[in-house]
C-alpha cells in the first residue's frame, strides 16, 4: 500500500507537501508528514516488539488523559484518528500505523548540553513521575514481560552464552564476566520490589534525551515523547535510563571507546531537577539507590545489546553485523566510568536530601 494512502486515512489537515523517512529510533519506523496546514509524525509500529498494539495505544490514551487533568507542565501529545475514528490504521500488510501532531522543538547534541539543559532535563522526568505517582497501576496493562527487569535480562544472556560457541561467545565472556560482579545486587532490586519496599509505580520506561523535546527558543523542556512502554516499574529505571544517555560523552553507537566519558556534573545538575518535583512522593528507598540506578541501567543495556548480537541482532536495527556488539562494549566502558563516580554520586544525593 502506497504510503500517501496511509497518511490520506487519517484525519489530517490541507494537503500533503513532503513526506520524510526520520532517522530515530531502534524499533519504529517513523515519517515527518509536511501537508499545507500542519506537520504530523506518522509511525509504523515494529510488531515484532510490540505485539499488542492496541493495548499500547489505550494505555498511551490513559495516561494522556490524566496528565491533561493534571497540573502538568509540558505539552501533551496530540493523537490524530483515523477516518474511521480510530488509534491506528492497518495496511495491506496488517502493520499497524498511527499519527500524532508533530510538535516543533529542538533536539540537543552531546556537544550542546549544559547544566541548566541538564537540570530541566531531570526537572521534566520528576514532574511526570509526580503528575503520575496516585495514578492506579492496575489501570495499566504491561505490555512487554519483564522490561527493565535487569535480573531476568542477565539469567537470559548468561543462558545464551553457556549454549553458544566460536568467535561471538568469546566475544562477549569477557564482559560478561565483569557484569557478573553485580548479580547481588539485581537480584536485591528485585527483593525490595517483590517486598514493597520500592513501590511499583506508572513509569515511562524509555526516558532517553531522544524523547525529550525541548523549545527551539530556550533550554526549556517542552514534551517528553514515545510513550510507547508506559507500564508499571520502578522510577529508579527511568532516572538511570535519563542519566545513561545524556551523561555519557558520546552516542552509545560510538564504536571508538576512547571517546566515553562520564559528565557528574550533568549527573549533579539532572539530580537537583529531579529531586525538586519528586520531593513530595519519593520514598526513602528509591532515592537511596539513584546513585547505582545509571550503571544498573547501563549494564542492563549493555546486556541487551549482547543478547540481541547473538540472537542475530533481531531487536534493535543495525547498520553493520557487528553493531551490536560495539553498542554493548560502548555500555560497559560508560559503565565503567560510572563506577568510578558511584561515591560521589551517593554523597550528592546525601547532601540533596539534607539541604
Amino acid at each position: 500500500m502506497e504510503l500517501k494512502t496511509i497518511i490520506n486515512s487519517f484525519e489530517i489537515e490541507g494537503e500533503i507537501e513532503s513526506i520524510q523517512q526520520l532517522n530515530i529510533g531502534l524499533i519504529n519506523t517513523n515519517y515527518l508528514v509536511v501537508c499545507s496546514q500542519k506537520k504530523y509524525v506518522f509511525q509504523q509500529i515494529n510488531t515484532t516488539i510490540f505485539k499488542n498494539v492496541s493495548t499500547i495505544m489505550e494505555n498511551i490514551v490513559m495516561v494522556n488523559e490524566h496528565l491533561k487533568n493534571t497540573n502538568y507542565n509540558y505539552e501533551s501529545l496530540t493523537l490524530i484518528s483515523t477516518k474511521s475514528k480510530e488509534n491506528l490504521f492497518f495496511d495491506a500488510n496488517k502493520n499497524p500505523w498511527r499519527c500524532f501532531a508533530f510538535i516543533e522543538n529542538k533536539n540537543y547534541t552531546f556537544s550542546e548540553l549544559n547544566n541548566t539543559i541538564m537540570t530541566e532535563y531531570g526537572k521534566a522526568i520528576g514532574h511526570f513521575h509526580a503528575c503520575l505517582a496516585n495514578y492506579d497501576t492496575a489501570k495499566i496493562t504491561n505490555t512487554i514481560d519483564n522490561f527493565h527487569n535487569t535480573l531476568k535480562y542477565f539469567n537470559v544472556l548468561e543462558d545464551l552464552i553457556s549454549n553458544s560457541s566460536g568467535k561471538q561467545k568469546n566475544e562477549v565472556e569477557e564482559s560478561f564476566a565483569f557484569i557478573q560482579q553485580f548479580e547481588d545486587r539485581f537480584q536485591k532490586i528485585n527483593q525490595l520490589i517483590d517486598a514493597e519496599k520500592i513501590p511499583l509505580r506508572v513509569c515511562h520506561n524509555d526516558t532517553k534525551i531522544d524523547n525529550i523535546l525541548f523549545d527551539s527558543n530556550s533550554e526549556k523542556v517542552k514534551s517528553i515523547i514515545d510513550l510507547d512502554t508506559i507500564m508499571s516499574n520502578t522510577i529508579i529505571y527511568d532516572f538511570g535510563d535519563a542519566i545513561r544517555t545524556s551523561c555519557n560523552t558520546t552516542s552509545e553507537n560510538d564504536c571508538d571507546i576512547n571517546n566515553i566519558n562520564f559528565n557528574l556534573d550533568f549527573y549533579k545538575s539532572f539530580t537537583t531537577g529531579y529531586l525538586k518535583e519528586s520531593k513530595d512522593f519519593i520514598c526513602k528507598e528509591e532515592k537511596n539507590w539513584l546513585a547505582f540506578a545509571p550503571i544498573l541501567v547501563t549494564l542492563e543495556q549493555a546486556i541487551r545489546f549482547f543478547t540481541d548480537y547473538l540472537n542475530g541482532s533481531i531487536y534493535y536495527k543495525t547498520d553493520y553485523p557487528n553493531q551490536n556488539l560495539d553498542r554493548g562494549l560502548n555500555q560497559i566502558a560508560l559503565a565503567k566510568k560510572m563506577m568510578i563516580n558511584e561515591k560521589e554520586m551517593e554523597n550528592y544525593i546525601q547532601s540533596l536530601s539534607q539541604s
